[in-house]
């Protein structure tokens, strides 16, 4: 008897083990289908809702969408009845697009759910997002640019506004979180670091706040920092809600550059009422030269026969690094101030008069960094370290009451050169 029940037992297991079997290799796993993140906010404008497929799609599909909650279709809002998913791709968007004349005082709140899935496919915990549509007093947050470069360390700004454009100042100091973007190549900690927190701080009754990053290492294929603002209640991302930066490290200034121009010479023309038939010039024949191993020391050697010479002389001399300072660049600022970093040279001796008939020579600062312009390298030289007396003298003269140091900080003279080798 024991011997038929073992025996019964065993056939049993074997078509239970079988049909497991067969139920296994006619399993198929479904691609699932969620949102990326469950809450956005849109001022104006228009706003991607990004669908995250767990695995790569291998033919084109739609998934349909459903709306509710208070925002109305054709009346707040307009978007897309399905996001359509690429074959072999794990990323869509679905567009939002704010019906910016029907805005009015109060928010809006847009549930977006995923219909149902197509063959193949199951939707995920992350079927739905919400969309909050901020009212007019609603707050807009962004970066002062879309792009930026990094040298030993950088600060970037965000500014807030009002829906209307205008200045939005917070009444409590507020921390605006940053956070580093996956499509960054490059790594925290090991080519850039933040220098005081991942974040930017607002302070009381102001609008405007920056993040400071550190240079740490300069590695090629991974010098990209994508840098963004992280959602926050109450504000929507303006047209810059992150800033691209390239990982350069310090001015490296070596090699021969040719005199292009004096690039403020319109600015201080229309702005300041300046004479410019009075201010310096040269051709591409005047060259200066940086050699040296290290950006710390170069030895610098003008060649030089228009009106620079009357500046920097026909001497090669010694020049030492003094470090960076952040520099408002008056003659680009528009909506938002725009600041840059340069690198601070330590001349052993000038002609702070700028002029051949009038002589005052001393040790001065005078300032560089390098811009790419039509796929060109430009040496930009902020010269604020003078005492004009054949140009400028007005200024000059307006300048000394203000109290600066050096004089003409806010008056500098931005001289271009290109790249000869």
């Amino acid at each position: 008897m024991k011997k038929i029940l073992f025996y019964l037992f065993v056939m049993c297991s074997l078509v239970v083990t079988s049909c497991s079997s067969d139920d296994d290799d006619n399993f198929v796993e479904l691609i699932e289908l969620n949102f990326n993140q469950a809450h956005y906010s849109l001022a104006k404008g228009e706003i991607e809702l990004r669908l995250i497929s767990d695995q790569p799609a291998s033919a084109t599909v739609s998934i349909p969408v459903l709306f509710s909650g208070t925002a109305v279709e054709g009346t707040d809002f307009t978007a897309g009845k399905s996001i359509t998913l690429k074959a072999g791709e794990t990323e869509a968007v679905l567009k939002v697009k704010r019906i910016e004349e029907n805005i009015g005082e109060e928010d809006k709140e847009l549930i977006v759910n995923l219909g149902t899935a197509p063959a193949g496919f199951k939707v995920g915990v992350g079927s739905y997002t919400s969309v909050e549509l901020l009212g007019n007093t609603g707050v807009i947050m962004s970066f002062d640019n879309v792009s930026g470069i990094l040298t030993e360390a950088t600060s970037y700004g965000i500014t807030l506004e009002t829906m209307t454009g205008a200045v939005y100042k917070v009444s409590e100091e507020t921390r605006f979180d940053i956070e580093v973007d996956p499509s960054s190549t490059a790594v925290e900690g090991t080519h850039f670091s933040f220098d005081g927190g991942k974040y930017a701080t607002v302070l009381k009754n102001k609008n405007k706040g920056t993040v400071s990053v550190k240079f740490l290492k300069k590695e090629e294929g991974k010098d990209k920092l994508v840098l963004r603002l992280v959602e926050r209640d109450g504000y929507a991302y303006g047209n810059n809600a992150s800033i691209i930066i390239t990982i350069s490290g310090p001015y490296i200034l070596t090699g021969t550059w040719a005199f292009d121009k004096i690039s403020n010479l319109t600015f201080y023309q229309n702005m300041w009422g300046e004479d410019i038939t009075k201010f310096p010039t040269g051709t591409s024949a005047d060259q200066i030269k940086f050699e040296g191993n290290s950006y710390q020391e170069y030895t610098f050697i003008p060649t030089l026969s228009g009106d620079l010479k009357n500046y920097f002389g026909t001497e090669s001399c010694t020049v030492t690094y003094k470090g960076e300072l952040e520099k408002t660049i008056e003659e680009e600022s528009t909506r938002y101030q725009v600041t840059a970093k340069i690198a601070v040279l330590q001349f052993p001796s000038v002609n702070v008069n700028f002029s051949a008939n009038n002589t005052s020579n001393r040790t001065a600062v005078v300032g560089f960094r390098i811009i790419k312009s039509d796929g060109k390298d430009i040496l930009e030289c902020t010269i604020d370290d003078f005492e004009p007396t054949d140009f400028m003298t007005n200024t000059y003269d307006m300048m000394k009451d203000y109290g600066e140091d050096p004089i003409m900080k806010s008056a500098p003279l931005r001289l271009h050169f290109t790249r000869v080798k």
